[in-house]
């Protein structure tokens, strides 16, 4: 016991000899606490200053300072009783974490300060910009002769604007995107005559607050799909998310043929041309998002009718054609992401010359009203690459396969997928392998038309193979003693590719206007070298393409085309680039009324670019074209020259705008040996200003 109380006394007394023997001022490891300087918002490049305490040096060397979870330290400064972060790229708006620790000689770490820095761009608003893309120009034509009529106004201008905007607080959120363009021609804008010389563009308004996300304006919604595709129009929409945006649901009312200019709203007031859906998706899979994507469309829109599989769409014809779809699309990665899954089914119903009928020759009576009709659709698609991060001689191997079927019945048709192609059964397969610099990739597909079966119709088969190889030797080229890699060797860095397309075509089912065998042949190669060297290159590329039409309904053909390009760079100022090419048109076999000819077609060009200081540069494009057919149809050259002069006055930077002035010149010269009327000569000189400026609000 005694000497239990004895050790505790000496412990004690070393105690305070180390507290009377500190630095008079300075704080203990234990004790000491640091303070925030300036807590109130902050701009993004804001320095974020810390007030210490008096501490020791070798306190002070076991700080680190952690910018959301990011180690800063190496960027902060000591400024007295104070350390400085200065960010080294402007900080995002919003809320950021900042934490100092000191790591203690043991090992421990010890939390010393946490607080929110919140960067904001205005008291009022969290965030707040307005950014612009804006471009004008001048033109004046200053010199001609022989200009074809209509001529144009000797003084020109256009110009387009792209402005993007956003504006934050708490957990909402507003950004815009606008086009807007201008032009004096007045029947160079999107709508023509009487709309004014300036218009607008594609737009988009969105708003979030919390799991809300409405957009109104040019966009697409949901994935592709077979009833969806491609499909980005004017309109609305509005939609919930998960926090974690693993499940979301969005309504939309989008126009179905688009529209341009400042016409029509948000484009969904006029309801025999729109189309309103709701679209699903949801990523069950907690653990990993890309195991599965599970999303279902629902939809019915009006709009003009087009071509179709009971009908065209003419000139003039008012019919508005209705359609519903709906389909359900499972995609999803399986096996440490070796395996891709993806399965679609879909179903339309699809009323043609919608329920009003179609009045077939524009007489004003309706003359014919047919029943919707209704289909289904279905694609799945399976692939597989059997190896991830494989090596073969210390390089990687990529290899994949995989199979693709896709059905579409004859009249399956969806208001959202205007130019998509029905009556189709697809089978494909498909490999591809990547490894030290060569590619090879082999696809071969058949597919058949008339999958309903129609009695009158024929059913044809295509059979396509498509085969394409590219070779980049690895240069195994390394630094010498002084540190420079060597020059490449005579043939430079090259890079070898090689296409193949076979299509074969055949009647397998006879109607009423083809019977069962052969239809068509397609043959189509092409071979392409590049060597590259430190200064110039140059490539050679050769394509060959041969058709036989076996029911004499068009002319065979074989085209053969051969093509020659080079870039150089000679010193520092001066570049050219030489090209020329040579196709050649063979017909034969013509059918009844129509006479095979040859055609050939000489092109050759060179464009120069010259730097006479930073501020001035120079462009000058020679052309020539020469075709020539055998029956005389066709006997031309012609030579075009194009120029210009660019004088950099200043460049676009924040606030200050860009100019450029630039005296441009076109030659344009025909000679035609078979029609003197169509014997062209005539050239134009301008007087060009254009002004960029990339204003930031």
């Amino acid at each position: 016991m005694r000497k239990t109380q004895l050790a505790h006394a000496v412990w004690c007394a070393c105690a305070l000899q180390l507290v009377l023997t500190a630095a008079p001022g300075t704080a203990l490891a234990q004790e000491w606490q640091p303070q925030l300087a300036d807590a109130g918002a902050r701009k993004p490049v804001d320095p974020i200053r810390i007030n210490l305490p008096q501490l020791q040096a070798n306190v002070l060397q076991r700080l680190a300072l952690e910018l959301d979870d990011v180690d800063v330290t190496a960027t902060v400064v000591r400024q007295g009783n104070q350390i400085v972060f200065t960010p080294p790229q402007p900080l995002s708006f919003g809320d950021h974490q900042l934490r100092l620790v000191e790591h203690g000689a043991d090992g421990s770490i010890t939390e010393r300060g946490l607080w929110k820095i919140s960067v904001r761009k205005t008291a009022a608003f969290r965030e707040a910009s307005l950014q612009g893309n804006v471009t004008i120009n001048l033109v004046r034509r200053v010199a001609d002769k022989n200009l074809v009529s209509p001529v144009p106004d000797k003084s020109q201008a256009n110009g387009a604007a792209q402005l993007q905007g956003v504006i934050a607080d708490g957990n909402w959120k507003i950004t815009a995107q606008l086009d807007l363009i201008a032009n004096s021609q007045i029947t160079q804008m999107p709508r023509g005559a009487g709309h004014g010389h300036s218009d607008v563009g594609n737009f988009l308004f969105t708003g979030e607050t919390g799991p809300v996300i409405a957009k109104a304006g040019h966009h697409s919604v949901g994935p592709d799909s077979l009833i969806m595709q491609g499909f980005t129009r004017r309109g609305v929409s509005a939609g919930l998310q998960s926090n974690d945006k693993a499940h979301s649901a969005t309504a939309f009312s989008l126009r179905s043929q688009d529209v341009v200019g400042a016409q029509e709203g948000f484009g969904v007031g006029d309801s025999e041309n729109r189309t309103d859906g709701l679209v699903i998706t949801s990523r069950p899979i907690s653990s990993r998002r890309d195991a599965l994507a599970v999303s279902v469309t629902a939809l019915s829109g009006e709009g003009p009718a087009v071509a179709g599989a009971t009908g065209t769409g003419t000139a003039g014809d008012s019919t508005v054609a209705a359609g519903r779809a709906a389909s359900i699309v499972a995609d999803g990665n399986l096996l440490d992401r070796r395996m891709r899954l993806r399965g679609e089914y879909a179903v339309t119903r699809y009323d043609f010359d919608g329920s009003r009928g179609r009045d077939t020759d524009l007489n004003g009576t309706i003359d014919v009203n047919q029943a919707a009709e209704k289909d289904k659709a279905y694609a799945a698609l399976v692939t597989w690459t059997p190896w991830t991060n494989k090596m073969v001689n210390n390089k990687p191997l990529a290899w994949n396969m995989g199979v693709e079927n896709k059905r579409l019945g004859t009249f399956f048709k969806s208001p959202a997928n205007p130019l998509g192609v029905a009556d189709r059964e697809l089978v494909r397969a498909f490999t591809g392998v990547n490894h030290a610099g060569f590619d090879a990739q082999l696809s071969l597909g058949r597919e058949t038309d008339n999958v309903n079966d129609i009695a009158l119709l024929p059913q044809t088969a295509s059979l396509q193979t498509v085969m394409s190889l590219s070779f980049t030797p690895q240069s195994s080229q390394v630094p010498g003693p002084d540190g420079k890699t060597p020059p490449p060797p005579w043939y430079g860095q090259p890079t070898f590719n090689a296409t193949m397309i076979l299509l074969d075509q055949d009647v397998d089912k006879a109607g009423s206007t083809l019977s069962v065998g052969p239809l068509n042949e397609t043959r189509n190669t092409s071979l392409t070298a590049t060597f590259t060297y430190p200064t110039w290159s140059w490539s050679l590329s050769h394509t060959r393409g041969e058709n036989t039409n076996f029911i004499n309904t068009a002319v065979d053909t074989q085209n053969r085309m051969t093509q020659a390009n080079a870039n150089f760079r000679v010193g520092e100022k001066l570049t050219l680039g030489p090209t020329v090419q040579y196709n050649q048109i063979k017909e034969s076999g013509a059918p009844t009324g129509i006479t095979a000819k040859d055609t050939d077609t000489t092109t050759a060009g060179l464009n120069l670019g010259y730097v006479f200081t930073p501020k001035l540069n120079g462009n000058l494009g020679l052309n020539l074209n020469k075709v020539k057919t055998t029956d005389n149809s066709q006997h031309a050259t012609t030579h075009d020259v194009t120029g210009s002069l660019n004088w950099n006055l200043s460049q676009a930077q924040g606030a200050r705008p860009g100019v450029t002035v630039s005296l441009e010149g076109q030659v344009h010269d025909v000679e035609d040996r078979i029609s003197t009327a169509s014997t062209i000569n005539n050239y134009q000189v301008f007087l060009k200003v254009s002004v960029s400026w990339l204003p930031v609000l």
